[in-house]
């Protein structure tokens, strides 16, 4: 007679299940460097750093930048530790004194402030102004329009443009 059980006192194989394990983010570039902070959503460090890092350069694991005015005296070890944190992999941030370019932030406002002033170069936005005094540009947005894909790097600020024929036959 065997102990309870159908097996026969033979041992049994446990059959261990392992999950396949997940690979941290390497980011390759400080685009994917950004993207990981928004997808992990540190919003504080997001901002500080678009607005502070005039970045030198970027290679994966390391990345030199010049602080903005204005920077934290922590951003290097906290951008750091939060990489650390989300790749696995150390890190080495410096902070240099000078030499970085641009920082997103300062990007952008460039880019804006030449749309503004290219906007304002505009012959249909020209006329609006001079037929109607005191009109100003209060703010401004690229609109698409729906259907069409535009492959140029110019893109109207003031609104798509169509060569649909839209008269009835």
């Amino acid at each position: 007679l065997s102990g309870g059980g159908g097996a026969g006192g033979r041992p049994q194989a446990a059959l261990a299940v392992q999950s396949a394990p997940t690979l941290a983010p390497q980011p390759q570039s400080f685009d994917q460097v950004m993207a990981l902070i928004a997808a992990k959503r540190d919003i504080g460090l997001k901002l500080n750093v678009e607005r502070f890092v005039r970045l030198i350069s970027f290679k994966p694991g390391v990345i030199q930048f010049e602080p903005g005015p204005g920077a934290p005296n922590d951003l290097a070890r906290k951008l750091a530790m939060r990489l650390r944190e989300w790749t696995g992999q150390p890190w080495m941030i410096a902070a240099e004194g000078g030499g970085g370019g641009e920082s997103l932030y300062e990007r952008e406002k460039r880019e804006n402030m030449e749309a503004r002033e290219r906007l304002l170069q505009d012959p249909f936005v020209v006329s609006i102004i001079t037929h109607f005094p005191g009109a100003e540009v209060l703010s401004m947005r690229n609109l698409t329009v729906p259907g069409r894909v535009d492959s140029s790097a110019e893109t109207n600020d003031i609104v798509g443009e169509t060569t649909e024929d839209l008269s009835e036959d």
